[in-house]
Formats: structure tokens, C-alpha cells, sequence
């Protein structure tokens, strides 16, 4: 009876271990049957959107929710499967497990939370001052200048010069210039203070420079030594001047200046610079009493030569000056060539630097007089007595009238106030101004030797 009733228990437990594992079973069969179903369909754009919304940490404005709203399925099947779907999330199902990467995945695809920082990349391009204070900033030393170029610089070594006309060719160096100051004293005495050199040629320097004055018709005399370096443009320190005594005011008109310039280089062999051509005091404007009155006059090695221009100067309107070239005479001709020719180069000057360069019509040398009648136009900006002061007209006669047929500047003649020049260049200038118009004939210079 014993044995009977163990043996119906262990059957009975049997069949009840039978029945809960075939419960099991079955249940878990038609869970991932649920599951193949639910991923068979083709995920529309609402679902994966109402998906980010919900996975996603980011907070999307209220566009953005408006446009998930009418994103959203309308079919009613797949409303199902999306609320079957929150059902498994909720029950911790394998669902939630396959899902939650997935969207994660996407999300961080499309929207990347930290950008790649490469070799160039930069956070902004806002710089700190004060870092870019810390920058050292150098230049190149000049030991390595070929290593570095502008690249706004084109250097070529063999460049082919076309060969220029002669007649328009001309030297834009400045010519040697003298700068010095005239001041009458309460004494009765003409000081003469010399202030620079400039525009001294580069192979000329010296140790020494000695300016020797000469007063007319006084018959004085006076010089200066000025003992240091001097070279190409030089300002000399300290006070370098002479005086000369007994002048009355009313005698001062009468009295002219000459000046003599020569130096001693390093081997201290003379170098003659060359003269300051007369100035007559008559013709120097507000030379008044404890008024200085600053000069600068070029250097030069000419005398006067046999040739002589009828110039005119006339006043057009409020900014052109007319210069007309009226006769030449006193020309040297040579019967062996009597095929040269030569031309007029008028140039107007702002304090010795060229403004404006214009030529005459070439004329055969085969008379030592002729008619020039030519006029030119030259726009000098304002008539007023500032301006006129500060201008210069040179006139230079070239001639091809040479051994090698080359046109060469034989003689030159210079008009402007006496600030800048000598001669009766001033007389010529100062009519001018007062006049409107005025014509005179000029003794060229022509070059020393």
C-alpha cells in the first residue's frame, strides 16, 4: 500500500514538471515570434523620430516637436506596434535591450556630440592680445636677405635695356648743394652761418671741408674749416659761421657774396667742389635786422660761355606759367659737321627736385644765330609769392656737336628767387613776379674743366 501511494506521488510530480516546462516553453516561443513580427515592418520617419524624442538627452524646441506631430504613422497597425513596443521597454524584454543601442547609435551619427580635432583645427578665430603679446616677432638678419623675399619684388639679373632715346635721357640725382644763413646783426655786422652738405658724390669723402667768402667791393675775405667725417649728405655740428663788421644797413645793398668750396679727403689730397656763384645782397628779399634768412645753392664748376637766349616768362592764367624761346647767338660751328643738331631741356624745379621735364623742337647747327619761336606751358600750381620763391626754371642746351655724335649738355642757364640760385637769373625771376611778363637775354655757363 506504502509502495503504491510513493509511486502515484512521483507520477503526479512528473506530470506537473511536465506541464510547467511545456508552459515555458510555449510562452517564450510566442515572445519571439512577437518580436520577429514586430521588427518585419519597415520603421517609418515618425516612429524613428518619437524614438529620438524619447532616447535622446538633447531638448528640442517647439518647431521641431510641431514637426514630429505631423510626422507621426496615421496607420492604425503601426500605432499598435509602437504601444506594443512601450509595453516590452516597460517589462525590461529583449526589446528594450536591442533598441536602446540602436537608437543610441543613430543619434550619435547624426548628431555628433564632439567634433574631430585635426592638425589645423582651431577654436575660433577671435585671438587673445595678450597671448599674441607673448609672440616673439624678428626679422630676418641681413646676412640671409636672399633667403628672403618680398614676393612683390621681381629680381632678374639679365634684364636687356632697350637702348633710350639721347634726347630725353637725363641724371634725376640731385645736384652737390650748399645749405647756409644770411642774418644781419644789430652790431652792423653780416653773419654767415653754414648749416649742411648734401648730395656730395658717393666716391668723394673727405676729412676736411674748407669755405672760403669773399665780400665785394670790401675786398674781405674770410674762411671756415670744418674738420670731421664727410661724406654723401652731412649736417655739420656746431656753430660754423664768419661775420663781417662795418656794414651800415643803408651800404648793405651794394655788397655781394662769393663763396669757394674745396676739402681734403683721406689720403689728404686737395678736392675742389667748386663755387657758389656771386649773390648780390640787392636782390636777397626782408634782409632785415636780426632776420635769418636760410639759403641753398649748388655747388658748381661753370664759367660763362659766348652763348646768349632771348627768354620770355609770361603769366597765362592762375596756375600756368608761358615760357617762349625767342633767339639764340654766339653758338660755335663746325664747318666738318654741319649736319648736328641741338635742343632746349626746360625743367621746373621744386627746391632743386624736378617737377616737370619738357623739350624744344631739334634746330641744325649751321648758323651761330637763328629764331627759336617756341612756346611751352608749365603749370605751377598758384601764383603767390611763397610758391614762386620755392621754384626754379633751368634751361640746358644739348648738342650732338662731338667726336662720338652724342647729345651732351654744353651750356645751362638757371631762373629763381636768390634762395636757390645766383646770376641774373634773379633779376629775370623778380621781374616776373612783379610784372606778369618780362623777357631778357641770359648768358649761359657752360661746364669748367
Amino acid at each position: 500500500m506504502i509502495v503504491t501511494i510513493v509511486i502515484g506521488t512521483i507520477v503526479a510530480v512528473c506530470a506537473v514538471s511536465s506541464l510547467i516546462f511545456y508552459v515555458f516553453t510555449h510562452s517564450r516561443h510566442v515572445n519571439s515570434e512577437k518580436q520577429q513580427i514586430i521588427h518585419s515592418f519597415k520603421p517609418s520617419m515618425g516612429i524613428v523620430t518619437k524614438t529620438f524624442l524619447q532616447d535622446s538627452p538633447f531638448h528640442f524646441n517647439d518647431s521641431n516637436k510641431k514637426s514630429n506631430r505631423s510626422s507621426c504613422p496615421t496607420n492604425s497597425s503601426e500605432i499598435n506596434e509602437l504601444s506594443h513596443k512601450k509595453q516590452h521597454r516597460s517589462a525590461g524584454s529583449i526589446n528594450t535591450s536591442m533598441t536602446q543601442p540602436r537608437s543610441s547609435t543613430m543619434l550619435t551619427g547624426l548628431f555628433p556630440l564632439h567634433r574631430p580635432r585635426s592638425a589645423n583645427w582651431r577654436q575660433g578665430s577671435i585671438v587673445d592680445p595678450k597671448q599674441m603679446a607673448l609672440i616673439e616677432f624678428s626679422l630676418p638678419s641681413t646676412n640671409t636677405s636672399d633667403k628672403y623675399r618680398r614676393r612683390s619684388i621681381a629680381i632678374c639679373n639679365s634684364i636687356s635695356e632697350p637702348k633710350e632715346n639721347p634726347l630725353i635721357t637725363r641724371d634725376s640725382t640731385l645736384p652737390c648743394l650748399l645749405s647756409f644763413s644770411l642774418t644781419y646783426l644789430k652790431s652792423c655786422q653780416l653773419k654767415v652761418q653754414f648749416h649742411s652738405i648734401q648730395s656730395l658724390p658717393s666716391n668723394i669723402h673727405l676729412q676736411q671741408l674748407t669755405i672760403k667768402i669773399k665780400l665785394t667791393p670790401d675786398g674781405k675775405e674770410k674762411s671756415i674749416q670744418i674738420k670731421a667725417s664727410i661724406e654723401h649728405d652731412t649736417i655739420f655740428q656746431g656753430d660754423y659761421s664768419v661775420l663781417f663788421s662795418n656794414i651800415p644797413l643803408e651800404k648793405l645793398s651794394e655788397r655781394s657774396l662769393s663763396m669757394s668750396i674745396h676739402g681734403k679727403d683721406q689720403n689728404k689730397k686737395t678736392v675742389q667742389l667748386g663755387h657758389v656763384g656771386k649773390l648780390h645782397l640787392n636782390q636777397v628779399n626782408k634782409l632785415q635786422i636780426d632776420n635769418q634768412i636760410n639759403f641753398m645753392h649748388e655747388i658748381e664748376k661753370t664759367k660763362p660761355s659766348s652763348i646768349e637766349l632771348l627768354l620770355s616768362l609770361a603769366k597765362t592764367d592762375e596756375q600756368h606759367m608761358r615760357i617762349e624761346l625767342q633767339r639764340i647767338k654766339g653758338l660755335k660751328i663746325d664747318q666738318k659737321k654741319l649736319d648736328s643738331q641741338c635742343y632746349l631741356q626746360i625743367l621746373l624745379l621744386d627746391r632743386h627736385r624736378p617737377l616737370s621735364i619738357k623739350q624744344s623742337k631739334s634746330y641744325r647747327l649751321n648758323s651761330s644765330n637763328f629764331t627759336l619761336g617756341e612756346q611751352l606751358d608749365f603749370n605751377i600750381l598758384t601764383y603767390n609769392s611763397n610758391n614762386l620763391d620755392r621754384l626754379m626754371l633751368m634751361l640746358n642746351l644739348y648738342s650732338n656737336c662731338n667726336t662720338t655724335n652724342e647729345y651732351k649738355c654744353i651750356a645751362r642757364v638757371k631762373l629763381a628767387s636768390s634762395l636757390f640760385c645766383s646770376g641774373n637769373g634773379i633779376i629775370h625771376w623778380q621781374q616776373f613776379q612783379a610784372r606778369g611778363s618780362f623777357s631778357m637775354w641770359h648768358t649761359l655757363d657752360k661746364e669748367r674743366h
